[in-house]
């Protein structure tokens, strides 16, 4: 079992919520901007307005027939509510999330543009990228090694 599927299955058990696997690996890939956000350890308005927006776009593309009839809706709340749960228990989960997005990183190369594109489209959400912002990217940046990323 991957460290992603592993992750999966104990957030999803830990949280109660009905996402697939898909669904999920979105929440993972964008952990590491949320991370951004949190960096200066206040949420601003407009950050969460970025965030808001992302749950939205998130919701219409990736809802699936078993979420009911509201279904983009509904995805886009659980996505909201999953990202507030992370950003205010980010002690909990950074480490994992780290560690399942390092490794799904070598089967999804591509991933890693999403991920750096995010963290800096977070960061400058507000007045531009803060020096906390910019220092928690370098440590993600090393940490998740995207080094070689440019955008």
């Amino acid at each position: 079992m991957s460290k992603i599927d592993q992750l999966f299955k104990e957030y999803t058990q830990d949280r109660y919520i009905k996402l697939n696997r898909e669904q999920f690996v979105y929440i993972v890939n964008l952990f590491p901007a949320l991370r951004v956000v949190m960096s200066d350890g206040i949420m601003d308005q407009e950050e969460w307005i970025t965030v808001k927006r992302l749950a939205k776009i998130l919701g219409n593309e990736f809802a699936s027939e078993d979420l009911g009839e509201e279904k983009e809706e509904n995805l886009m709340l659980i996505y909201r509510a999953e990202f507030r749960h992370l950003l205010k228990n980010l002690d909990k989960w950074q480490s994992k999330f780290l560690t399942a997005l390092k490794d799904y990183f070598n089967e999804n190369v591509t991933s890693k543009e999403f991920v750096v594109e995010t963290m800096y489209l977070f960061a400058s959400a507000s007045d531009g990228v803060s020096v906390e912002e910019n220092e928690v990217i370098e440590y993600l940046t090393n940490e998740l090694e995207l080094e070689d990323i440019e955008l």
